[in-house]
């Protein structure tokens, strides 16, 4: 660390990097030359704006392991508000950029390209463009103006020069091309979160809020109403007006109407501005509100948002469509789709795309970060895997996309400690989690246990209780006797038999006949009876074959005593074909059946079945919802069956 004297006012002014060319002294804001051993002034900074970020000079954090020191600060301001440039130094002497914009952090360093990129006037948000043999896609563009300069800077900066900047994504990537120059700087980034930087020696919340020590937090009148307004937080570019609906912008603590709202009601917002909740570990105050409508085959759909606002994480978003809510932050890697594709995968994740077309802005009231207007539109569309959804909404000048996460009404009103109840639901919304999923899911695991069971004691039957056959003898049967009567050969049952069956084999073709099989117990003459007919029958047809009947059947005799047996066949041949039959008789005692356990899962797999149906139902009015066409069926491929 080098140290000298601002030759201004005398403060030590220090330069802990190398790559550090200038400073500006926090004292009385002189820009400072590094010349040798001594300062040069170039002359006085302009004071920073309203800022409402925790991050200082002399703040540290970790990226990636490593550690680092922020030394300095450039602070730009464009259409869309403020947003900062930090110097950061690294303990390994490298020097980098922190960018703050929207609560969207990334940690980027200029890097040397060879390709040749196009003219800033040539940019279109969504272009691809490819970059040391990476695609990257324009998501912003910014004619941006340079406020002021804090801290150590590698180059010389002046308040009031304009820069005009593209931003571009990819999957893991990010890059900033500074215009500037000629040819343009290339920055390559890597997005972080508030939680990884792991960010220490911060202002206080409060402070960050009001934008900081040296700034003041504003309070004034709207200059259409008179009605009392305020700014919660430095990075607010524009309040609508409760009273009268009037836009304002905020620039430098003075107010400048920018539009009256071509509002036509009041709308009063369910969830109270300045409330204060607590969603994904952070504390949130809502600021502002504004009601949008699309409109698809000449139908008018209208939802509503709500900015909240965090020092440290910046800004979110809680949607509501019909009592449906879903709480929103913006993608800092936001995926590579092509306008109007059907589907895409991230993380495992397949997102479906439900709905397209133009949003518009129909009423604001509260703050905003840019500067919203009534009558504003994008373009919109919407991806979803449940309780997810991704939504790309794209203007002439950018490009974003957000994450939203399907919230139960109930744990909104515990999170914002909300005693009324919050609207009604109606129908299913886009990325509302299916409940009957997971109730499918477990009456399909239910099903295959039982299933199990019930094949384990199908087969203990088949193993443990095994048939036994007690006859099988041939018999011919004359076309000559028109009524005949045969006797087979005698067979014993030593125990009790459950079930005696009597199968007849037969190699009859196109005939007929009438069997009467009776079972005679020798000693006693009890009988046991049975009658069955069989027929089978084939020919040729315009050259297809067809046939019909079967050559083949069985009768079964129950619950017999012991004793020595034989059967008794009365038949009658039909005359359609005058040929003898062979009739091979099989008696098995105790035969294993499989009728029981085919009824048994019969009514097993109804439950499931009907489970499935009722989940399918779910996703059926889900996509009658969508203004594309979707397919319930296959959009529950995947799930468990």
């Amino acid at each position: 660390m080098k140290t000298a004297n601002c030759p201004s006012c005398g403060a030590p002014v220090s330069f802990r990097s190398p790559a550090s060319v200038y400073a500006v002294c926090e004292f009385c804001r002189s820009t400072l030359l590094r010349d040798g051993e001594a300062l040069k002034n170039l002359g006085r900074m302009a004071d920073l704006m309203d800022d409402p970020t925790c991050i200082q000079i002399g703040s540290e954090g970790t990226f990636r392991g490593l550690h680092f020191g922020v030394i300095g600060r450039i602070q730009l301001k464009h259409e869309a508000g403020l947003w900062n440039e930090w110097h950061i130094l690294f303990d390994d002497a490298r020097s980098a950029w922190l960018s703050e914009a929207g609560g969207e952090y990334v940690v980027s360093s200029q890097v040397p390209v060879t390709d040749i990129l196009p003219a800033f006037e040539a940019l279109r948000p969504e272009m691809q463009l490819s970059i040391a043999g990476r695609s990257f896609r324009v998501s912003d563009l910014a004619s941006a103006r340079c406020i002021s300069g804090q801290g150590e800077l590698p180059f010389k900066v002046e308040a009031g020069y304009d820069v005009n900047t593209a931003d571009l994504r990819s999957n893991d990537r990010f890059v900033t091309l500074d215009y500037s120059e000629t040819p343009p700087l290339v920055f390559v980034g890597y997005p972080a979160t508030f939680d990884e930087l792991k960010l220490t020696h911060l202002k206080d919340a409060t402070a960050a809020s009001a934008g900081g020590a040296t700034i003041k937090a504003t309070a004034f009148n709207c200059p259409h109403c008179a009605a009392s307004l305020s700014v919660h937080s430095g990075a607010i570019e524009s309040v609508a007006c409760d009273s009268c609906g009037s836009v304002i912008g905020i620039e430098n603590e003075n107010v400048r109407l920018l539009a009256s709202a071509a509002q036509s009601m009041r709308i009063v917002p369910w969830l109270p501005l300045g409330s204060k909740g607590r969603l994904h570990d952070a504390d949130w105050e809502a600021i502002g509100f504004l009601r949008r409508s699309t409109r698809a085959d000449d139908v008018e759909y209208a939802w509503s948002e709500y900015l909240l606002f965090n020092a440290e994480q910046g800004f979110a978003w809680l949607t509501e469509y019909q009592g449906h809510w879903n709480y929103a932050r913006t993608l800092s890697s936001p995926p590579s789709v092509s306008r109007g594709q059907p589907s895409f995968s991230r993380k495992r994740d397949e997102f479906k795309l439900f709905s397209s077309g133009r949003a518009e802005v129909t009423y604001v009231v509260g703050e905003f970060y840019w500067r919203v207007a009534v009558g504003e539109s994008c373009f919109i569309e919407d991806y979803i895997c449940p309780p997810l959804m991704l939504s790309r909404e794209v203007t002439d000048k950018e490009a974003n996309w957000s994450e939203s996460e399907y919230l139960e009404p109930e744990d909104l009103c515990s999170a914002f400690k909300i005693s009324f109840s919050p609207p009604a639901r109606i129908g299913i919304f886009a990325n509302q989690p299916n409940p009957l999923v997971e109730r499918h899911r477990a009456m399909a695991r239910l099903f295959w246990k039982l299933a199990l069971a019930a094949t384990l004691v199908q087969l203990a039957f088949v193993f443990f209780f095994s048939s036994q056959l007690v006859l099988k003898q041939q018999l011919v049967l004359s076309p000559h006797n028109e009524e005949a009567t045969l006797s087979t050969q005698e067979f014993v049952l030593h125990s009790r038999a459950r079930t005696l069956r009597v199968k007849h084999s037969t190699d009859i073709e196109n005939n007929w006949i009438d069997l009467t099989t009776t079972l005679v117990e020798k000693q006693t003459g009890e009988a046991y009876q049975g009658a069955q007919e069989v027929s089978y029958y084939r020919g040729v047809d315009d050259g297809e074959s067809w046939s019909e009947g079967d050559r083949n059947d069985a009768i079964a005799f129950r619950n017999l005593p012991p004793g020595n047996y034989y059967l008794s066949i009365e038949y009658e041949l039909g005359k359609d074909r005058r040929a003898a039959v062979v009739d091979t008789v099989e008696v098995i005692r105790n035969p294993v059946t499989w009728s029981n356990y085919v009824l048994v899962m019969i009514l097993l797999v109804v439950f499931p079945l009907f489970s499935r149906w009722r989940r399918n139902a779910f996703e059926a009015q889900r996509w009658n919802e969508s203004a594309i066409e979707g397919d319930a069926e296959s959009d529950s491929e995947g799930e468990e069956d």
